[in-house]
């Protein structure tokens, strides 16, 4: 066999061996690679609810299919009213709480919940969000804390989320005026840009915490309100994308069909850059929030979760994906590429659409080109995985020139990397 032969089958297996440090050295997550024979196997993500429809329209199939990734190595914080202290039911009327969702594999054990709410009124949304946040990020960490009982207990909740490791936080939790429209909002302000609630969510962005929130359900016709206009934040509407093609909106009268805004989802304020982007309800949960007459559409053995409370906390687990890609990246980071990279109908920013509806797979190819902070290797790991370069490298010339007879394949590349004052507003 020609010199020439074995020097080009050389180069070929140390050009892989380099892309294969390359990627281990950068925290990308690849699914299966292999050298020689062996063919790069992607293993098509099993969600534990039917989220198929929203999933492929957002990307996140393709992030979980092709690019491996599931969450693993991330903290989520959620706040809503309640997490398992409420009384709730499958379709079947059996009872329906944490321990049967961990049995059905809707939730993972291990939830750390802070502070729960027990009082007549509380409703296990969270327990709901968390169904969401799982579907989408099954290996992220989960850590609950109540944000009713006024201004103050959201705003410690925030802080006591990201002091328990969270990277992300998600709430659905607005206290909004009251109803009295002659009012001007600002004279009814329970969340002023300076309070307790903005001030946490300050702190907790300057300390590299993602946040996310809704951008609420068209209360009483008031746009966009409270802690969901911080710049800080990542706001969320709703997109229709449930298991039908259409379903008819009873309050507004109309049909909505997949893939167009929820009539309810809040409109941003003049001259406001709210919602940021869009991201689907009418996402399946195990449970009925309000009982057995809680909607449900196209999902048998489900009920579907509407609001923006849906949109933000899937929007959430969608960025665990991005940041478990690219561990270095910033709130800021998240935030531009999630809205850089939405998909939307109209040019420009819209105050319904935002940007657009979220994609996370083009927002990990945006993350992906942004320019990297340089960092220097750990000391062992360049030497190791250059030492197992080398003698890979060498066993395969010396198996070729033994067997010279039988001419391998061209080395095969990697592929497929990667109403009460104190009681909030819950937008579902």
């Amino acid at each position: 066999m020609p010199q020439a032969f074995y020097a080009l089958r050389f180069l070929n297996t140390m050009r892989d061996l380099r892309l294969l440090r390359r990627i281990v050295t950068s925290g990308v997550i690849a699914t299966t690679a292999a050298f020689g024979s062996f063919v790069a196997e992607v293993q098509a993500a099993i969600f534990s609810l039917p989220i198929e429809p929203a999933a492929k329209a957002t990307g996140v199939d393709v992030l979980r299919d092709r690019h491996g990734l599931d969450g693993t190595g991330i903290t989520i914080g959620f706040i809503s009213d309640s997490f398992a202290t409420a009384e709730t039911f499958d379709t079947s009327g059996n009872l329906d709480t944490y321990a049967t969702n961990i049995a059905k594999g809707y939730l993972p054990s291990g939830v750390n919940v802070l502070k729960d709410y027990s009082e007549p009124g509380a409703s296990d949304e969270g327990r709901a969000i968390a169904q969401l946040i799982h579907a989408v990020a099954p290996g992220a960490k989960l850590v609950f804390h109540t944000g009713v009982g006024g201004v103050d207990v959201l705003g410690q909740g925030i802080q006591a989320l990201a002091t328990a490791g969270a990277d992300i936080i998600v709430d659905d939790v607005g206290y909004n005026p009251q109803n009295i429209p002659d009012t001007p909002l600002n004279l009814l302000d329970q969340e002023p840009p300076n309070g307790l609630i903005n001030q946490a969510i300050n702190a907790v962005v300057n300390q590299g915490v993602s946040y996310f929130t809704d951008a609420g359900n068209d209360f009483p016709n008031i746009p966009i309100y409270g802690h969901a206009n911080n710049p800080n934040a990542l706001t969320v509407g709703a997109v229709y994308y449930g298991n039908a093609q259409s379903y008819s909106n009873r309050r507004f009268g109309v049909v909505i069909e997949q893939g167009q805004i929820e009539p309810f989802s809040s409109q941003g304020n003049p001259n406001s850059l709210k919602p940021d982007v869009v991201a689907p309800d009418a996402l399946p949960i195990s449970f009925g929030l309000g009982g057995q007459d809680a909607p449900r559409v196209a999902n048998p053995g489900f009920f579907d979760f509407f609001g923006t409370s849906a949109s933000a906390p899937y929007t959430a687990a969608v960025a665990a994906l991005l940041l478990q890609a690219d561990p270095s990246a910033t709130p800021t980071d998240i935030y531009n590429a999630l809205r850089d990279t939405a998909d939307s109908p109209l040019p420009g920013f819209d105050s319904r659409l935002g940007f657009g509806l979220i994609r996370g797979d083009k927002a990990l190819m945006a993350l992906n080109a942004r320019p990297k902070p340089k960092t220097v290797p750990e000391p062992s790991a360049a030497p190791a995985l250059l030492c197992v370069s080398v003698l890979i490298a060498g066993l395969f010339v010396k198996r070729t020139q033994q067997r010279s007879e039988a001419i391998a394949k061209p080395s095969e590349s990697l592929a497929q990397l990667y109403g009460r004052s104190q009681m909030p507003t819950l937008c579902r």
